[in-house]
């Protein structure tokens, strides 16, 4: 069975990492994967690190908090919506969190 990441839109580390090598862990994970948009690596507490890549093959990172009192978002929610999001046109630096509605 050949190796699905290399077809993969997005990837999520299921390792929590603290921020700063989860951006690493990010940039690297978008670096082996050329063909993928997006990557999150969870943080230690509620938030995540995702990175997306820009049309000129740069990598833009931030931290996204899954705060509020619902419960967190997943990374793996947090950076599928983010992929829509960008592939829909919209800038990745307009996010700042991803918060799930009840029944939604």
């Amino acid at each position: 069975m050949p190796d699905l990441r290399e077809h993969a839109d997005v990837l999520v580390s299921r390792v929590p990492l603290p921020p700063a090598a989860a951006r690493r862990r990010v940039r690297d994970l978008l670096a082996r994967h050329p063909g993928c948009l997006a990557a999150a690596v969870p943080g230690p507490a509620r938030g995540c690190v995702v990175g997306v890549r820009d049309a000129a093959g740069g990598v833009r990172c931030a931290w996204l908090e899954r705060s509020g009192a619902r419960a967190p978002a997943p990374p793996r929610v947090v950076v599928a919506v983010v992929h829509a999001w960008v592939a829909a046109g919209g800038a990745p630096t307009a996010l700042r969190s991803v918060t799930p509605v009840p029944g939604g």
